[in-house]
């Protein structure tokens, strides 16, 4: 397991290093805000612990940085108590905060909870071939790029994941998502599918297959 600590206090460092290094981790320390934005973009890490008040660039921005690019753990280290402080970490996505002065202990308490949760997370990605949805952020991405729905485009498209491979009728698909039964003559799942098509499709293999007489399926070319 990889840590990125940034951290300008001598002391706080080395305690932290040195208690993470025994706990088997491996521990990357730089000390001011540029040198941090620059290993937490081009390194792979699996969590960075960052203090907010550091110099060259303020944790602050270097937060935000790494959130136009990366989904990591952050676990933010500040001496600022005040609430407002940290709502202002939290809205710009870091995972938690400690507020100096803490002990070894906590910092292992709150690594180990993040990592937990970003583990449960990852355990409900659902992935066929180059699809990830993610049902807890609503995130979905297709061949590496981000993909836009809306909530009931969102369902849709994770009703046919869930169901990868198996032909689901008109019917169904409007039972599932729609919570209701299937209006004779609506022809709903059909504009919504068109959507998602529209959306994802847009270079070959199909993603979603029409199966005439019986509904939909979602299939990537690489899944058999």
């Amino acid at each position: 397991m990889k840590v990125l600590l940034v951290e300008d206090d001598t002391y706080v460092g080395e305690m932290i290093k040195e208690g993470l290094t025994y706990e088997g981790y491996h521990v990357v320390w730089v000390r001011d805000g540029f040198s941090a934005m620059r290993e937490a973009l081009e390194g792979d890490y699996h969590l960075i612990l960052l203090d907010i008040m550091l110099p060259k660039f303020d944790g602050m921005k270097v937060l935000r940085r790494i959130r136009e690019v990366k989904d990591i753990p952050v676990i933010m280290i500040t001496a600022k108590s005040q609430v407002e402080d940290r709502v202002e970490g939290l809205s710009a996505g870091a995972d938690d905060y400690i507020t100096k002065p803490f002990s070894f202990k906590e910092v292992l308490a709150r690594i180990n909870a993040v990592l937990r949760r970003y583990k449960k997370e990852e355990e409900d990605i659902i992935k066929v071939g180059d699809l990830l949805i993610n049902p807890r952020s609503y995130e979905v991405y297709y061949r590496e790029r981000s993909i836009k729905l809306t909530s009931r485009e969102f369902k849709l498209l994770k009703v046919l994941a869930e169901h990868a491979g198996e032909v689901l009728s008109r019917e169904k698909l409007f039972a599932k998502v729609w919570g209701s039964s299937y209006g004779e003559n609506s022809n709903v799942v059909d504009v919504y599918i068109k959507n998602l098509r529209n959306k994802l499709e847009d270079r070959p293999p199909k993603l979603i297959h029409t199966v005439r007489g019986m509904g939909y399926m979602l299939k990537p070319q690489d899944v058999s």
